[in-house]
């Protein structure tokens, strides 16, 4: 090779290091940069501290150790009235203790292209004076990252504080489930006489020829759908092995049939109550009685025979291998090994306020002052309550009940921000 065409490899070689270094921006490692605080302050609740996790990226390896520090920066204010049209934000204001980034620091080990996780933690926060419709914002802004430039536009994360509706933040399932780590020794679940269901959902789409809530498949089970159903008809799916001589269970459903009066609409809250008592089954829809009956399986040998109990303390598993049916939020039925159809049976919609009881809940109790989104965790009889807020970037959805029954989740949730009830 000639000293000429050596220069010029060389010189193409330079610009392009060039351009890698000086295009190589630190980053927040979010879609949106803003945070949400709801402040709870009601006689169930209140809002004494928050935490939120977050990490910061680049676009390639710097091929050393990059440190990144971040402060506080009040002056960006203005720029989120602006952008977020929101003119009556005022700062938060820092004083109180709400917050100390006094040593807030990460580091984007060399060889890689994100941070290790970064926590904040707001303290002090029932003593924020907030009324209804104010809100507060602390911009948190990358203050230097060890000589690699900051992207201006990924710079700042604006933390928003306003008060709490009763639900602020809900889970979107669709093609994700969760369960929780039950067992036959689970004596809360076990071989129940009486027990409530209750949920808050929306359905994003009602395309799938089932649709699954939550419960046991082949057992006690609540979905939309099934053959011949409406695909948006709620319906609740029942079964028992009424004879060890035979080796399929006896099924039935409410509705036995198509019926309107169980049929939902997509992009619309409901509340779903199921409740059983020794037998008795009844649906709730918003707080009204939709239908009723008496679970009662036919069985060759013994005639009609009312079912009386169903056990939900069954052992949790991938469900292969002849492994029981299990406990499911969002899924039921279908396999790995079915491919696409792994998903055919899942919600396509969104989860909150997802309770069970040890008791049938009366139609005054289902429909008692802001039941639907909201009841006291130490309530008796209240074995799980998994209320689908906790904006977490991970896989456990936790149980408020005394039980600590946590679902773990197939995949991190997608959370979603709403007011609920609707204003």
């Amino acid at each position: 090779m000639s000293v000429a065409a050596m220069a010029v490899g060389c010189e193409g070689k330079l610009e392009k290091e060039q351009e890698h270094h000086f295009g190589n921006r630190v980053f927040f490692s979010k879609t949106d940069y803003t945070d949400n605080v709801y402040i709870k302050r009601d006689n169930l609740d209140v809002t004494k501290d928050a935490k939120f996790e977050f990490s910061v990226s680049m676009a390639q390896p710097a091929g050393r150790d990059i440190n990144i520090s971040f402060t506080e920066a009040p002056e960006k204010l203005d720029h989120y009235r602006l952008f977020y049209e929101d003119k009556e934000a005022k700062l938060l204001p820092g004083d109180n203790g709400y917050y100390d980034f006094s040593t807030l620091t990460t580091v984007i080990k060399n060889g890689q292209v994100k941070s290790t996780p970064v926590e904040v933690v707001f303290n002090n926060l029932e003593q924020l004076p907030i009324e209804e419709n104010q809100r507060y914002v602390l911009p948190l802004s990358i203050s230097s990252a060890d000589g690699i430039p900051v992207l201006e536009s990924g710079k700042t994360l604006y933390f928003i504080f306003s008060k709490s509706a009763l639900i602020n933040v809900v889970a979107d399932i669709n093609n994700n489930c969760a369960w929780p780590m039950w067992d036959e020794n689970t004596a809360a679940v076990k071989d129940m006489h009486s027990f409530t269901f209750e949920t808050m959902l929306y359905a994003n789409s009602f395309n799938r020829d089932i649709s699954t809530v939550m419960g046991v498949e082949d057992m006690f089970l609540i979905r939309f759908g099934d053959n011949g159903r409406p695909k948006n008809q709620l319906q609740v799916a029942y079964a028992k092995k009424l004879n060890e001589e035979v080796t399929a269970p006896a099924r039935g459903t409410l509705p036995t049939g198509p019926d309107a009066k169980f049929d939902l609409k997509p992009y619309k809250w409901y509340h779903i109550a199921v409740t059983f008592n020794e037998g008795d089954l009844k649906v709730y829809i918003d707080g009204k009685l939709k239908g009723e009956t008496k679970v009662q399986l036919s069985d060759a040998t013994l005639g009609m025979v009312t079912v009386d109990s169903f056990n939900f303390a069954i052992p949790h598993s991938d469900e292969t291998e002849g492994k029981p049916r299990c406990f499911w939020l969002g899924h039921s039925y279908r396999l790995h090994t079915d491919g696409d159809l792994y998903f055919e049976r899942r919600f396509d919609g969104r989860l909150s306020e997802v309770r069970m009881w040890n008791k049938a809940l009366s139609a005054d109790e289902i429909n008692a002052p802001n039941h639907f989104y909201k009841v006291d965790p130490k309530s008796k009889g209240l074995i799980a309550y998994w209320k689908f807020d906790d904006n977490a970037m991970n896989t456990t959805v936790k149980d408020y009940s005394a039980n600590g029954f946590d679902l773990t989740t197939e995949s991190p949730v997608n959370w979603i921000n709403v007011t609920l009830p609707e204003e």
